[in-house]
């Protein structure tokens, strides 16, 4: 019996972790290859599609294999398994309830195919099945443990249940029940691990691509993308902008009401900006270029476009009040912004919106400067 234990121990330990692979594989191509960043909504949509698909498929694919080969008692360990991986994959209530409707369904269906043959194995399994997604359903947003238990609970009120019907002996219920708890504790910490590490990869991500006290990307971001939109401008020869901005006396505002202020002023200039953007170009995005610097670039605009947006956003900026522990603050800036040129590369554009924008504070600050002088305020 342990050797035979320690085969089909093993057998399920590989069946679960390819059957976990090829969905983490899969899902990675449909979410990342074929769904670019913008389809954001429709991508979370599609993946939950994909998963309740990907399961129902192999749910389906073992309980044929079973209902062939009904003497393997494994196989009602892993169709049990592979419920839990969906229900930790699954991320929408929705889901649970199309789990159980589903289960439903198949009871019905077994009933109606195979009569009284299955009833009692088919009444056992569904009823485990669905007290399983039931615990799943109430523990899906508490700590791992307690998600562990209502996996657990599956193959425990399943195995007890079939040996209070006289399906299975002693024996065979510790021999069973013994599989799938050892399945279940190595292959559920497997997807708590893959899925804590999946979180820490996404926020090194996110943190390596914006910046931590505004919220807006980082010059990182900034140089990787502005050199993509300036190469797609040129080849679909199509208008590009950029707008730079400094917070004028930033350094006193620092000096007079200390760091904290200061921070405070950052997150406050760098939400204004954000809101005005998004509603402008919801495709756009506000970059932190270093210290109170920020940059924005936009497609399809015109230079005039380009200077009343800016305006728009000085002008905004100037009514901003900042709440801080020593008062309220209000703050002006200074704009430089132009348009792309056809002989214009990442650099000669940086450095000429640049140049606009000391002319703008050299000049007097709180104002915006475009190529042919400051811009009128609005």
């Amino acid at each position: 019996m342990v050797t035979n234990f320690l085969v089909e121990f093993i057998l399920g330990l590989f069946f679960g972790v390819g059957i976990m692979t090829t969905y983490r594989v899969t899902e990675y191509i449909i979410a990342e290859v074929f769904l670019p960043a913008k389809f954001k909504g429709l991508k979370i949509d599609l993946v939950e599609a994909y998963t309740l698909a990907y399961f129902f498929v192999v749910f389906t694919a073992f309980l044929v294999i079973r209902l062939n080969i009904p003497k393997l008692l494994t196989y009602d360990n892993l169709q049990l398994l592979i419920l839990v991986f969906f229900l930790y994959y699954s991320h929408h209530r929705g889901t649970y309830w199309y789990a159980a409707v589903t289960l439903v369904l198949a009871l019905l269906g077994e009933l109606w195919l195979f009569g009284t043959e299955y009833w009692s194995w088919a009444l056992a399994f569904y009823g485990s099945a669905l007290f399983l997604t039931a615990g799943s359903y109430f523990s899906r947003k508490m700590r791992p443990f307690l998600r562990l238990l209502a996996a657990l609970s599956g193959g425990v009120c399943l195995w007890f249940v079939k040996s209070w019907l006289g399906l299975i002996n002693t024996d065979q219920l510790i021999y069973s029940l013994g599989l799938y708890l050892s399945l279940t504790l190595i292959l559920f910490w497997g997807l708590v691990f893959d899925d804590n590490f999946r979180k820490t990869a996404l926020s090194n991500e996110h943190n390596a691509r914006f910046d931590e006290m505004t919220a807006t990307k980082n010059y990182r971001s900034f140089v990787n993308e502005f050199a993509v939109g300036l190469k797609q401008a040129q080849e679909k020869k199509e208008s590009f902008a950029f707008i730079m901005l400094d917070i004028d006396h930033f350094k006193l505002i620092n000096d007079t009401y200390g760091h904290l202020a200061g921070n405070q002023v950052l997150k406050y200039v760098a939400g204004d900006l954000m809101q005005h953007v998004f509603v402008f170009d919801e495709r756009a995005m506000v970059y932190r270029l270093g210290g109170e610097e920020f940059g924005i670039f936009l497609r399809n605009v015109s230079l005039e476009e380009t200077q009343d947006f800016a305006q728009m956003c000085h002008d905004s900026l100037c009514k901003l009040v900042v709440p801080t522990d020593q008062g309220s603050l209000h703050l002006t800036a200074s704009f430089g912004c132009d348009i792309l040129r056809p002989e214009d590369n990442t650099t000669t554009l940086y450095r000429r919106v640049d140049s606009l924008l000391y002319q703008a504070k050299n000049g007097g600050r709180n104002q915006v400067m475009g190529p042919a002088g400051a811009v009128e305020a609005q």
